[in-house]
C-alpha cells in the first residue's frame, strides 16, 4: 500500500512543472486527408543543375556570341548602377602574430573579391525576388527593374564558391566571389 502511495505521489510531483500551470490549450484535431498529400514531403532541397554552356569551337562562333552580347547591351535602356570592387584576405592568428604564411598587404595575397552594387533609386519594396543575378567565370550580370549591370571582372573567379547578400536598408547587393588565379599555390 505504501509503495502504491509513493507511486501516486511521484506521478503528481512529475506533472507539476511551471509549464503546467493554468489550463492546457485544446489541441486541434487533424482532418483526415483523402488525397494522400500528407505523405508527400513539402520541400526537397536538391542542388540546381547548372546550365551547360557550350564553348564556341571556332573564332566565328565566338565573334557571333560576342556580337549578341554587345547588341543586348546597346539595346538596354536601364541605367548602370554604381559599384565598388575591393579585395579581402582570410587572415588567421598565425598570420598576424607569427607571420608564418608569407601574406602581404597587397591584393596578390587576397582570396576574395568583394563587389558592392548600389541601387539608390530603387523602390523601398525591392527585395531579393526582384533581382536577377548571373555569375560567370569573369563576368557578373545584375538586373533590377531600374538598373542593369554587365560587369567584366578584373580576375577570374569560381562561380560555385561565392555568396550574395542583399542589404535592404542601404539598397546594396554585396557579392563575395572566390578568385582563381594561376599563382595562388605560391601565395597561399
Amino acid at each position: 500500500m505504501r509503495k502504491q502511495h509513493q507511486q501516486t505521489f511521484h506521478n503528481l510531483v512529475r506533472k507539476a512543472w511551471p509549464g503546467d500551470i493554468g489550463e492546457l490549450p485544446a489541441k486541434p484535431r487533424k482532418k483526415a486527408s483523402t488525397d494522400g498529400s500528407e505523405h508527400v514531403k513539402p520541400c526537397s532541397y536538391t542542388p540546381l543543375e547548372a546550365p551547360v554552356e557550350v564553348q564556341p569551337k571556332t573564332l566565328e562562333e565566338w565573334e557571333l556570341e560576342q556580337q549578341k552580347n554587345e547588341d543586348h547591351a546597346l539595346l538596354e535602356s536601364r541605367r548602370q548602377p554604381q559599384y565598388r570592387i575591393s579585395y579581402r584576405q582570410t587572415v588567421a592568428t598565425e598570420d598576424i602574430y607569427l607571420q608564418m604564411n608569407c601574406k602581404t598587404p597587397s591584393t596578390a595575397s587576397c582570396e576574395n573579391m568583394i563587389v558592392e552594387i548600389l541601387f539608390p533609386e530603387e523602390d523601398a519594396t525591392i527585395g531579393v525576388h526582384h533581382i536577377e543575378l548571373s555569375v560567370k567565370e569573369q563576368c557578373v550580370t545584375v538586373e533590377t527593374p531600374k538598373y542593369f549591370l554587365n560587369l567584366v571582372l578584373p580576375h577570374k573567379i569560381d562561380p560555385d564558391k561565392g555568396n550574395a547578400a542583399w542589404h535592404s536598408d542601404q539598397k546594396t547587393l554585396q557579392l563575395t566571389l572566390r578568385m582563381v588565379r594561376e599563382l595562388d599555390f605560391v601565395n597561399f
